[in-house]
């Protein structure tokens, strides 16, 4: 596979003749870090073509974190999102201010190759098909495979936030927990433990088809219970404390005003000092100093795992306020 082919530049043709149709004259780029030179490469095509480049500099984690402001204040008209699909925000907030071109990443790594040496390591025999961005465009031969070897495969749906079948996030495994009643198992395409372990919460075992590690690993069901517990408890040590503060983003697709309106009510209900926190990109240290207690993480819930000084959990684990105020009652 050539370069040009492994980062779709097919598919940047085909969103360079929409902008050129447009007669946009000036477009913005974003990306996450491990594609920065194709972006680069992007640029200069534009600019061969007469339009006008501009690169927003920091990294993007996901298409919840479109960077239409920034575009819009160089003066851009459009803006091309490199690596993450369409991102649908669960609160129906607006992620569509202007206009975004969607180019999706597929690594081209031999996934294929590493099912075909080791799907006899799958135990199931009906399972759920799902992955990545990165490889759901291998998802039709995957299928195709594993029922050519006696499996029923059952494939995965569309989530809250995602637009392709099958594909999960980190913040959202809904392909998965939408056909788990229907599997004995799934089968992941892709690599590394964050996200197999949000498919894991949908009750079944997950056998990752890992490129990078060339085998077939087994993510065990329900793996984020210790995690969960671990919060549950930093909520029970905390309890007794006085102030809380609430974290989102302003990132569009991180920006859960609901949810920081249901933690809020919660706390208060509880006679909490309550501190709503918004950020572009958050950092714990960034938190430090402002003497507050602990933290409900209501933007990526990803963050949740990534601090490491200060108290932070997630909305789900405030229930456990309710329930030590019904123990201290009875």
């Amino acid at each position: 596979m050539t370069e040009r082919e492994k980062f779709n530049y097919e598919e940047f043709d085909e969103v360079l003749e929409e902008l050129k149709q447009q007669e946009y004259e000036k477009v913005a780029l974003q990306g996450p870090d491990g594609i920065k030179p194709q972006i680069i490469d992007f640029a200069d095509e534009m600019r061969e073509h007469g339009i006008e480049p501009v690169i927003i500099g920091a990294s993007t984690f996901g298409a919840c974190g479109i960077a239409d402001d920034k575009a819009e204040t160089m003066g851009a008209e459009a803006l091309v999102h490199v690596g993450h699909t369409r991102f649908l925000h669960p609160e129906r907030a607006d992620m569509d201010d202007m206009n975004v071109y969607y180019l999706p990443y597929r690594e081209d790594r031999d996934l294929m190759g590493v099912l075909r040496e080791h799907y006899e390591e799958i135990e199931a025999d009906t399972v759920g098909l799902i992955g990545v961005t990165q490889y759901m465009d291998r998802a039709e031969p995957a299928r195709e495979f594993l029922e050519s070897k006696g499996y029923e495969v059952v494939e995965g749906k569309t989530g809250l936030r995602t637009t392709e079948p099958g594909q999960v996030l980190g913040c959202d495994a809904g392909a998965a927990h939408n056909i788990s009643h229907k599997v004995d198992a799934f089968v992941f395409l892709g690599s590394g433990h964050f996200h197999p372990s949000q498919v894991s919460e949908a009750g079944k075992d997950v056998y990752v088809v890992d490129p990078y590690e060339k085998h077939i690993w087994v993510e065990p069901a329900n793996s984020l219970d210790d995690e969960m517990r671990a919060e549950y408890a930093r909520v029970l040590k905390h309890k007794d404390k006085q102030k809380w503060g609430i974290v989102t983003s302003s990132k569009k697709g991180q920006n859960y005003m609901r949810a920081v309106e249901i933690a809020k009510e919660k706390l208060e209900k509880h006679g909490k000092d309550v501190y709503v926190f918004v950020e572009d990109r958050i950092f714990e240290p960034d938190y430090k100093g402002f003497g507050i207690d602990i933290f409900v993480n209501c933007a990526c819930p990803r963050m949740t795992k990534d601090w490491q000084d200060m108290a932070y959990v997630s909305p789900k684990a405030l229930e456990m306020l309710d329930k030590a105020e019904e123990e201290s009652t009875q």
